[in-house]
C-alpha cells in the first residue's frame, strides 16, 4: 500500500515537471562530517543525504539528515521557507528520501546542532520507507544478511564494522609497503589449483574447451613470482572454497599472503606479530581488544611477543595428549572416540593435527599464539624441519580460538615437492577431495630454482572478527553468503 501511494507520489512529481531525480545536486554539499567536527555557526552550508526521521511543531519541521553515516538535525520554518515550500514538504518529502538542503547553521535551545533551511530539493524519491528507525537494529537475521544494505543504513554499528574492515585492509597494505613488499595480482582463475587443502569451484572457459577452477589460494603464483625474481611480495584477495559455511568459513573469502626471498618461518613470526599489533593500533588506537568467550568478554592483548608452543606440547599441555608415546592403534583409538574421521585413509601426521584442532586450537588458545612444527605429512608445500624430518617448519597462529594464519619456510627442493604431490595425487584417488593435485607446472618452476623463502596467509576476515569483537564472519563480510529466496 506504501509503496502505491510512493509511486503515485513520484508520478504526480513528473507531471508537474519536477524531476524526482535530478542528476546533481542543486547546491553543492559539503560532508556532514565536517560541520559536525568544526560547525561553522552563522554560515551558510549546503548539505545532502538522507531523511532518517520527520518531526512537525505547528509552523516549524525537524527532520534527520544521515550523511556518510553522520548525523544532523536540519529545521524547515515556515516563516523562511513560506507556505508553498512548506506545504510542498509535508505532501512529497518521505522517510528515506534523500534531500539536498541550503541554510545556515545554529544550535538550538537544547544545543542541538541544526541546519536552518533556506531551501530545498528533493534528490532521490525512495519507494520504499525505512524497515526500523535509524540507529535501530533489523531482528531477523535472514533480512540483515539477505538485504545487507537496510542493515547498514539503518544500524550505526554493522556500519562501523565495516569501517573497521575497510580501514584494516588499508593499513594492512600501508604496512606491507613499508617494509618494502610490493602488492601484485595473480589468477583467479587457475587451471590446477592449489596452495590449501579444500575443494573447489569448477567452471568452463567455453573459449579453450577446458574445466578451469576459482582459486583456493594465492599461494602457487606467488611463489612464481619469487622464482621470477621478486624478492618481496603481497597481495590481498579473493579465495574461493567450496566448503562449510558457519560462524568461521564463507566459500568466498579474503586473504593477505605474502612471500620473502631469504627468510624463513621464524622471521615470517615476527613480520605476522608487528603486522597485526601495528595494524590494530592504527585502525583502533589501542593493541587491547575485547572478544566474547563464552559467556564473558575476555580482554587480548595484541602486542608482541607472541607465545609460541609447538604443536605436539600443545596437545600434551591442553589435552593430555603424548602422541610422541603414542602408536598409530593408539592414535585411531582417540579419533573413533572423538568422532574424527580422515578422508582418503589413515596419516599420521594428518590425525595429529585433527586432534589438536578439535581438542586445543579453538577452545585454548586464546591469547595470540604460534603453534609450530607441523607434522611433515600434514604440510605438502612446506619445507622439513631443519632439526627433525618428520616435522615441517610451519605455523599457525591462533587468537580468541580462532586460527588466523598459516605460514611456512616455503619448500624450494622440486625433488621434494614432486614427491609430496604423488603422495597427495594418491590420497585423492583414496577418496580424499581436498588433497593437493599435482601441478606439474609449478614443479617446473621450482627446478628453475627458488630462494629460500618464508611465506605466510593472513585470514583478513577473521582479524577484524577479532578487531570488533565479531563472533561470525558474516558480520564482517558486506554480503555473506546465504542461500537463494
Amino acid at each position: 500500500m506504501e509503496r502505491e501511494q510512493r509511486r503515485r507520489l513520484r508520478d504526480e512529481l513528473i507531471r508537474q515537471g519536477i524531476n524526482p531525480y535530478p542528476h546533481i545536486p542543486k547546491y553543492t554539499p559539503i560532508p556532514v562530517r565536517d560541520i559536525v567536527r568544526n560547525p561553522p555557526l552563522g554560515s551558510n552550508v549546503a548539505i545532502a543525504g538522507r531523511i532518517a526521521s520527520i518531526r512537525r511543531h505547528g509552523k516549524l519541521i525537524f527532520f534527520d539528515i544521515i550523511d556518510d553515516g553522520v548525523r544532523i538535525q536540519a529545521m524547515l520554518n515556515r516563516a523562511v521557507v513560506g507556505d508553498e515550500k512548506f506545504k510542498w514538504f509535508l505532501e512529497y518529502v518521505n522517510l528515506g528520501d534523500f534531500i539536498n538542503v541550503f541554510g545556515d547553521v545554529f544550535y538550538t535551545r537544547r544545543g542541538e546542532l541544526t541546519v536552518n533551511v533556506k531551501d530545498y530539493q528533493l534528490l532521490t524519491k525512495a519507494l520504499r520507507s525505512p524497515p526500523v528507525k535509524w540507529g535501530h537494529r533489523l531482528l531477523d537475521p535472514e533480512v540483515r544478511y539477505r538485504k545487507r544494505y537496510l542493515d547498514l543504513m539503518m544500524t550505526p554499528q554493522v556500519r562501523r564494522i565495516l569501517e573497521i574492515r575497510f580501514r584494516t585492509i588499508e593499513e594492512i597494505r600501508k604496512f606491507m609497503w613499508s617494509k618494502g613488499f610490493i602488492e601484485v595480482e595473480t589468477p583467479v582463475l587457475q587451471p590446477v589449483y592449489g596452495g590449501a587443502a579444500a575443494r573447489p569451484f569448477k567452471t568452463h572457459i567455453w573459449a579453450l574447451g577446458e574445466e578451469w577452477y576459482l582459486r583456493i589460494s594465492l599461494e602457487l603464483y606467488l611463489k612464481r613470482l619469487i622464482v621470477a625474481g621478486f624478492n618481496k611480495v603481497f597481495e590481498i584477495g579473493k579465495n574461493f572454497r567450496n566448503e562449510d559455511i558457519d560462524v568461521l568459513h564463507n566459500p568466498e573469502f579474503t586473504m593477505m599472503e605474502a612471500y620473502e626471498a631469504y627468510a624463513d618461518y621464524n622471521k615470517v613470526m615476527s613480520l605476522t606479530e608487528e603486522l597485526i599489533s601495528t595494524v590494530a593500533f592504527k585502525v583502533l588506537g589501542t593493541t587491547k581488544v575485547k572478544y566474547p568467550i563464552g559467556n564473558e568478554e575476555v580482554e587480548i592483548d595484541l602486542s608482541p611477543p607472541y607465545r609460541r608452543i609447538r604443536l605436539i606440547e600443545g596437545l600434551k599441555e591442553y589435552a593430555g595428549i603424548d602422541v610422541e608415546s603414542l602408536s598409530d592403534s593408539d592414535i585411531r583409538e582417540l579419533l573413533r572416540e572423538h568422532n574424527i574421521t580422515l578422508s582418503g585413509g589413515y596419516d599420521r601426521g594428518r590425525a595429529i593435527v585433527k586432534l589438536f584442532d578439535r581438542l586445543v586450537g579453538r577452545e585454548h588458545l586464546i591469547e595470540p599464539t604460534f603453534v609450530l612444527d607441523f607434522p611433515a605429512s600434514a604440510s605438502p608445500l612446506t619445507k622439513p624441519h631443519r632439526e627433525n624430518p618428520e616435522l615441517a617448519e610451519r605455523f599457525e597462529l591462533y587468537i580468541a580460538g580462532i586460527e588466523l594464519a598459516n605460514a611456512y619456510t616455503e619448500l624450494n627442493d622440486p625433488v621434494l615437492q614432486e614427491e609430496y604431490f604423488r603422495s597427495e595425487e594418491e590420497r585423492r584417488l583414496k577418496g580424499d577431495l581436498e588433497a593437493h593435485p599435482y601441478d606439474w607446472d609449478f614443479v617446473e618452476a621450482l627446478e628453475y630454482g627458488m630462494p629460500p623463502t618464508g611465506g605466510l596467509g593472513l585470514g583478513i576476515d577473521r582479524l577484524v572478527m577479532i578487531f570488533t569483537g565479531s563472533t561470525s564472519i558474516k558480520e564482517v563480510i558486506p554480503f555473506p553468503m546465504i542461500k537463494k529466496q
